[in-house]
C-alpha cells in the first residue's frame, strides 16, 4: 500500500512540474509573465532560504536518481 501511495505522489510531483514547465515556455513564448518572474525577488530577497531549499532539493534527487545499486529493480543481488 505505502508502495503505491509514494508511486501516485511522484507521479503526481512530476505532473505538477510538467504543468508549470509547460506555463513557463508558454509564457515565454507568448509575452506572458513567466514564473521566474516571481521567483528571482524572492531568492534575492531570502538567499539562505534559497540556498537551503536547493541543498534539500538535490540531496532528494540524488537519493532516488542515484541510490545503491542493489534491490528489487536492480540487475545485481545485494552483497
Amino acid at each position: 500500500m505505502m508502495g503505491r501511495l509514494f508511486s501516485w505522489t511522484v507521479t503526481a510531483l512530476f505532473g505538477v512540474l510538467t504543468l508549470l514547465l509547460a506555463f513557463e515556455s508558454w509564457a515565454l513564448l507568448t509575452n506572458h509573465t513567466p514564473i521566474t518572474y516571481y521567483i528571482r525577488p524572492a531568492i534575492h530577497t531570502y538567499p539562505g532560504i534559497a540556498f537551503v531549499i536547493a541543498v534539500v532539493v538535490g540531496i532528494l534527487l540524488g537519493h532516488f536518481l542515484w541510490g545503491p545499486a542493489y534491490g528489487r529493480t536492480s540487475p545485481v543481488k545485494k552483497p
